[in-house]
């Protein structure tokens, strides 16, 4: 079951780094960029949803969130693209 989340409560450090580390498969680069993102939780993985800056590709990254004693930012464990 797939479940929202409210983006805009991270700090926007954080969500400037999430729409800045991105993959796109249809362009097969790293580091364009994300517009729209969306968030939201499905089988308990935290995910960030929205479209490649360049080409307009559905890009989605999911998250690790740290413990409270490490660095603030999420760590992406994977990247994935859809054309």
């Amino acid at each position: 079951m797939r479940t929202s989340r409210d983006f805009t409560l991270r700090p926007e450090r954080e969500r400037s780094w999430i729409c800045a580390e991105t993959w796109c498969d249809r362009c097969n680069q790293a580091d364009l960029g994300m517009i729209s993102p969306v968030e939201f939780e499905e089988d308990g993985q935290i995910y960030i949803e929205g479209a490649c800056r360049k080409c307009s590709a559905v890009v989605r990254t999911y998250l690790e969130e740290k413990k409270p004693n490490q660095s603030p930012e999420p760590m992406p464990l994977k990247r994935h693209g859809s054309s």
